[in-house]
């Protein structure tokens, strides 16, 4: 069954500085356009928390995919406002299906609105930003009593990432029997082969003999960012160095790990780099002895997974997702605090054996991250919500 779906996002490629939405949406849709559907993506035309695609409003099409990107005339980091999209809601009509990716943005309240009243159905996959946390909590609990608890009351279905991000729905009030439980996945393509040892350390400077410690996402709150540069500096590890590697999201985050370095005078031993993607992405990955996500909150966790799927170990709390995945197999799972942190740090750096137990065991892993199986599942969805919607079936 051939479907005509639309996706609504904030942000798409080239905007890789969106972190994992903008690879997750992107990945999707080109499965599904390979599968024989036809795809249209709805995003804004922000590049970064600074910077936009373009003056105006683009319509391209990318690998077979339908791409508009809505000019955003006003914007604080990624949420903006984009009027042209009133243009085109005159065109749902053509779709059999909206999945909406995060909530809270100016297109998905817009769109949807306007789904309800042509009676299109929609599935919203929050992305982790459903729990009203971080910052400006005052915001996101009024737009929630205005529009978001309608747009989700009107969802078909609620899909999240991990079971952890299931229990935050039900919290937050979505019904249980509404909510479909979809992991994320790779494109094992980017990881085979995987660069040669050595190549990222080599451009960047950095010995052999290093320990390489790599925070590799987002510079954001919920990361926990400085919790980690605590644990690192009081640890003092001999010939021990911490990469930060990501774009920045805006939110004082960066300057909050400045002033941890300066605080505890690890300018020779803490080193914050510009992101990296691609292949020199998967580079960084091989050549780390130990990933860290220290994160409060994730929903998955994306760049543990091609941390994984790269065969380095990982630490990550138990507030991720992915954790579930991690732990006893491929790395140590702990809570989101400075001791448990250095605990585990200490344990992994200083025991050769278990480090590469856990290496050996992450690329034995690979496999069960690829997208197949939960784009597979995802399709399924798409065809018993479209089947049973009125307007298609009168369709066909």
């Amino acid at each position: 069954m051939t479907m005509r779906i639309l996706k609504l996002t904030r942000c798409f490629p080239p905007a890789l500085a969106g972190g994992g939405m903008s690879r997750t949406v992107s990945h999707i849709a080109c499965e599904l356009v390979r599968r024989g559907h036809e795809v249209t993506v709805y995003a804004s035309n922000l590049l970064d928390a600074a910077r936009r695609l373009s003056d105006r409003t683009l319509v391209v099409e990318e690998q077979g995919i339908r791409i508009v990107y809505f000019h955003t005339v006003l914007r604080y980091r990624w949420d903006g406002v984009q009027p042209d999209v009133f243009r085109y809601l005159g065109e749902l009509e053509r779709f059999d299906l909206i999945h909406v990716y995060g909530v809270r943005d100016f297109l998905s309240t817009v769109v949807c609105w306007a789904a309800r009243r042509c009676h299109l159905p929609y599935i919203v996959e929050p992305m982790g930003m459903l729990l009203p946390i971080g910052r400006s909590l005052w915001k996101k609990r009024a737009y929630d009593r205005l529009f978001g608890r309608t747009l989700l009351a009107h969802a078909a279905r609620v899909v999240v990432t991990s079971a952890q991000e299931a229990e935050e729905a039900v919290a937050w009030g979505v019904p249980r029997e509404k909510i479909v439980v979809r992991r994320n996945g790779l494109d094992l393509s980017e990881f085979d082969p995987l660069p040669p040892r050595g190549t990222f350390r080599a451009r960047a400077g950095i010995g052999n003999d290093e320990r390489v410690i790599l925070y590799l996402g987002r510079l954001a709150v919920k990361k926990n960012i400085p919790l980690l540069i605590e644990a690192f500096g009081e640890l003092r590890l001999p010939n021990a160095r911490l990469l930060i590697i990501g774009p920045d999201d805006g939110d004082g985050t960066r300057r909050a790990i400045e002033r941890a370095i300066a605080r505890m005078g690890l300018e020779e031993s803490v080193r914050v780099l510009d992101p990296l993607y691609g292949r020199h992405r998967v580079s960084a990955l091989v050549d780390a002895d130990v990933f860290v996500l220290p994160s409060r909150h994730e929903n998955f966790g994306n760049a543990v997974a091609e941390a994984l799927a790269c065969g380095t170990p990982v630490i990550v709390t138990n507030r991720c997702g992915v954790a579930s995945l991690v732990e006893g197999r491929a790395g140590l799972v702990i809570e989101p605090e400075k001791e448990a942190l250095k605990d585990a740090l200490r344990r992994l750096l200083e025991d050769d054996a278990l480090r590469r137990r856990f290496a050996e065991q992450a690329l034995r892993l690979r496999e069960e991250l690829s997208w197949g199986e939960p784009i597979e599942q995802l399709e399924r969805l798409y065809v018993e919500i479209v089947c049973r919607t009125p307007r298609r079936l009168e369709a066909i």
